[in-house]
């Protein structure tokens, strides 16, 4: 009886292991894929009326985005760039309004980027998200630019993962 006991707890630790591994080896290949990028295009996806109604806007989270990128020297282009598989990173904001009042939200940053599928003999790309961080929380109806934290903290996350696998771009002389 103890030793079934140890063996399914031995189990489980294994596959808590594996598990982890898993996600590491996840995360890494997400990075992996910002290897080489010039810069990237920021869209805003356009946020709900009521969203803008309890005080954010597209125009308010380009703005965070664009800063927190530059201040990462971080380049962002004008329109996408073919150059850098046309790289967009991306932002959407949705709520579901619950009965009571509150507002569950979801944040998500992500890459969408150009690629091809090694299994295939031609090189036709197509867009496919690359690497991403999401986020869900609750706030009220006249509190909707508190969702510009998680959001930055994404960004963060964005400009966390671009660095460790690109070299910090050298400021103009």
């Amino acid at each position: 009886m103890a030793g079934a006991r140890v063996k399914r707890n031995s189990v489980r630790i294994l596959g808590i292991f594996l598990l982890l591994a898993l996600a590491a080896y996840s995360q890494t290949r997400a990075r992996e894929s910002l290897r080489g990028l010039n810069g990237v295009y920021i869209h805003v996806e356009p946020v709900g009326k009521e969203v803008e109604a309890g005080g954010l806007s597209a125009s308010q989270i380009l703005k965070a985005v664009q800063s927190q990128l530059r201040q990462a020297g971080i380049p962002i282009h004008e329109e996408p760039q073919p150059a850098d598989g046309s790289a967009n990173l991306v932002v959407i904001v949705d709520t579901i309004k619950h009965p009571q009042g509150a507002y569950l939200y979801t944040v998500e940053v992500s890459l969408v980027q150009e690629v091809h599928l090694a299994r295939r003999q031609d090189h036709d790309t197509f867009p496919a998200q690359t690497w991403g961080a999401k986020a869900i929380g609750l706030t009220s109806a006249n509190r909707m630019d508190l969702m510009l934290e998680p959001i930055k903290a994404k960004v963060t996350e964005f400009v966390t993962d671009y660095l460790a696998v690109n070299a910090k771009p050298r400021p103009p002389a």
